[in-house]
């Protein structure tokens, strides 16, 4: 037996699971940009998180030798910044492979040069990282004091909404978010919410004293008739793809010759403007050729070309089955607030409230 344990191989191919735990911790970096940390269980969680730590920290120092450890005792320490300026205060879930990371680095089988040399690049990777956090966040932390008085989720259980009253120099204000529901990871012992989507679907000044929040199910039939009582001119953007859907043209393009033509965005993308020589000229270019969609307002002018956005349309010329192609379902929610409606999923799923391209990063 501890001839096995002694076989070089045998370490190789156990120093895999040192990848395998380093790849654990990037994906932990990479869900503190987009995700808030959310410890349902905090004692099983630390358990849990504790154990694993331990077993891969005797792993990888009895792999201290193989190429895959010295490989992860060098990224372990810089992917956990990001956790721990995210995350900071979250110390039972952060401590145990903060200490897996230190230690094999300092144990690893890599030599002193290496590590000295490594050890001062992720010294300052840290030092600039924390500056630069600490500062940004200074600079844009509110001075204002903001605080949840309600929050819920919707009976879908899709949307979740918080209503924050916020103390300032001007009597105050009284906001209402909504975020998605669906698109948070949920790993029994700890929850993580998505950040960057959060929409404020109203903002009332002063600060109301009473508020109340209720949400209802209510049909999408029903939501379009009292829509259109309101106005017959409400206005949504839709996508390119949601124009491609519903087989309709996404811009009109008139092009310098005069003539026009309405097509799809998939269309649009691909069109090519050639450049004469008096238009390289004025641009101060050598192309012979540009594409459309990368011009600007004054290469536009200065090629003879405008182009006319088609996806903004009447609200009231969308039938209710080109509504239901959009994937607006039969039945969603609508929250109420102090008797007013101020969401409405069907709103929300049209104008793509929560698509991930609209997501902000969420460094701080």
């Amino acid at each position: 037996m501890m001839k096995f344990f002694s076989n070089k191989w045998t370490k190789r191919v156990i120093s895999l699971l040192s990848l395998v735990y380093c790849a654990f911790v990037g994906f932990f970096a990479y869900f503190s940009i987009y995700y808030n940390m959310v410890v349902t269980q905090p004692q099983q969680a630390t358990t849990m998180v504790t154990a694993v730590s331990v077993i891969m920290l005797i792993i990888m120092l009895y792999t201290r030798e193989q190429f895959f450890t010295k490989l992860s005792s060098i990224f372990l320490l810089p992917a956990m910044v990001l956790p721990i300026l995210m995350y900071f205060g979250q110390w039972n879930i952060l401590v145990p492979p903060l200490v897996v990371a230190l230690v094999i680095f300092f144990f690893s089988g890599m030599g002193e040069t290496g590590k000295t040399v490594w050890g001062t690049l992720i010294l300052l990777i840290y030092l600039v990282a924390s500056l630069i956090y600490f500062v940004v966040t200074s600079m844009f932390a509110p001075s204002t004091v903001t605080t949840t008085i309600l929050s819920g989720n919707s009976p879908s259980g899709l949307y979740r909404c918080t209503v924050n009253e916020t103390v300032d120099s001007s009597n105050g204000s009284t906001k209402v978010t909504i975020e998605p529901n669906a698109m948070d990871k949920d790993f029994t012992l700890v929850l993580f919410q998505i950040k960057g989507l959060e929409r404020d679907v109203m903002i009332e000044r002063p600060m109301q004293p009473n508020v109340t929040i209720e949400w209802k199910t209510e049909k999408r039939a029903d939501i379009s008739k009292d829509l259109k009582k309101i106005s017959n001119n409400i206005e949504v953007t839709l996508s390119e793809k949601q124009m491609a859907i519903l087989g309709k043209d996404a811009y009109k393009v008139t092009f310098s010759d005069g003539s026009e033509q309405t097509m799809s965005g998939e269309a649009y993308h691909g069109v090519i403007i050639p450049l004469t020589a008096e238009m390289r000229k004025e641009l101060e270019t050598d192309a012979t050729e540009l594409a459309l969609d990368g011009m600007g307002p004054n290469t536009k002018n200065i090629c003879g070309v405008s182009v006319e956005d088609l996806r903004t349309i009447r609200l009231s010329s969308l039938t209710d089955e080109e509504l239901a192609r959009l994937g607006v379902p039969e039945e969603g929610d609508v929250l109420y607030y102090n008797g007013k409606v101020v969401f409405r999923y069907y709103i929300a799923i049209l104008e793509e409230y929560f698509a991930l391209d609209k997501r902000e990063l969420g460094l701080w």
